[in-house]
Order: structure tokens, then sequence, then C-alpha cells
């Protein structure tokens, strides 16, 4: 699982037909910390997360396909849920 907080959107006029109705989301990995990395990550997204969340990624394309439907769609990455808050334990 990856740790990320959504950045933006992908928008394209063509696609492939697996990725056809499959919204898209560009997201930021987040360190152990939770502070932003730099590196961006495309995801497909079925739960409705939004700008500024922060979301679980699972980057196993197995999971995607079941989603998705389609065996031979293009993707690897999927929000699996959407987190409320993040919260250290004290030592």
């Amino acid at each position: 699982m990856i740790l990320a907080k959504v950045v933006g959107n992908v928008t394209s006029a063509v696609c492939h037909p697996g990725l056809d109705g499959i919204r898209m989301l560009l997201c930021e990995v987040l360190d152990p910390q939770g502070e932003g990395s730099g590196r961006i990550i495309g995801s497909a997204d079925w739960i409705g997360a939004g700008d500024g969340d922060t979301v679980l990624i699972n980057a196993d394309g197995d999971a995607v396909q079941i989603y998705a439907k389609d065996p031979q769609a293009p993707l690897r990455n999927v929000v699996m849920g959407i987190v409320d808050d993040l919260e250290e334990k004290g030592a």
C-alpha cells in the first residue's frame, strides 16, 4: 500500500478501451512523516477521492483489473481508501 495525496486529475481525449469510464487521479506519494516526496503517480479511482484527499493506493495490477473488469486494462494503481486522519502514536 502507498500513502499519497491527490494533487490532480488525468484528462484524455483518447484512451485505451480498458480505461473507458475510469476516473484517473494524479497522486503525490507521501513519506513516512506524511510529507510530500515529490513523486507523482497515476491511480484509478472508483471511490470518489478529491483534490487534497489523503488516500491509500494498492499498487497491485491484478487488483485494478478486478475493478476495471478488463484483464487487458493498462493500469497498476487503484485508490483503495480515503484516509480520515493521520495520527502519530506517542512513546
